[in-house]
């Protein structure tokens, strides 16, 4: 008994996605790495009101959302959080998905949705599904990048004990910062020229 060629059978099929090249690989694993494992726990103590690499009085009129020499005047926070914390929250909840999405990007579930997905297990991922975050994550970023340098080299050159960060946080966060920055896109370009359909 002979079997049939899969070209005699009627179907085609489906181009496969070749995986990303080692350089794509690299800058995806840094782009979450630098959010999960360097951007979340730097500001774990900040969200809990711990000044580490922070000068503590500014630190703590920015952490309850009051203005430079305010005092001690009562700020109300956002959902029983001050208003600081609310706002690293906030960033760490958008650091940790840019982390999955950044993953997503090298991965084959950044293909496919993975089987245990309600509705979508199975199917293939719009390319437009982690593109769009990806250019707009990227763009805001290598936007605020650009006005980094200037800034930590003003902090650096003349610091204040009402800057809220000391020297020594600025030196920890701008290459997580920077890594992040330019890894992204590097891995989001290479999803492109991967995903797009042959011509």
């Amino acid at each position: 008994m002979t079997r049939t060629p899969p070209a005699q059978t009627g179907t085609v099929d489906a181009p496969r996605t070749p995986p990303p090249p080692t350089w794509a690989r690299r800058a995806g694993h840094v782009a979450w790495i630098a959010p999960v494992l360097g951007f979340i726990p730097l500001h774990i103590p900040w969200i809990l009101g711990i000044p580490l690499f922070a000068n503590p009085e500014p630190f703590e009129e920015w952490y309850h959302g009051r203005g430079p020499g305010v005092g001690d005047h009562p700020v109300d926070g956002f959902l029983g959080l001050p208003a600081g914390a609310f706002y690293l929250g906030l960033l760490c909840v958008l650091a940790g998905l840019g982390g999955v999405l950044a993953h997503g990007l090298i991965s084959d579930w950044g293909l496919t949705f993975p089987r245990w997905v309600p509705w979508l297990g199975g199917r293939r991922v719009p390319r437009w599904f982690p593109l769009t975050p990806t250019v707009l994550g990227s763009a805001l970023m290598i936007g605020y990048s650009a006005t980094l340098p200037w800034q930590f080299a003003a902090d650096l050159s003349e610091p204040s004990s009402q800057d809220i960060f000391t020297p020594t946080g600025v030196l920890v966060g701008l290459p997580l910062l920077l890594a992040w920055t330019i890894a992204l896109p590097l891995a989001g370009w290479s999803y492109y020229r991967r995903t797009r359909l042959p011509r």
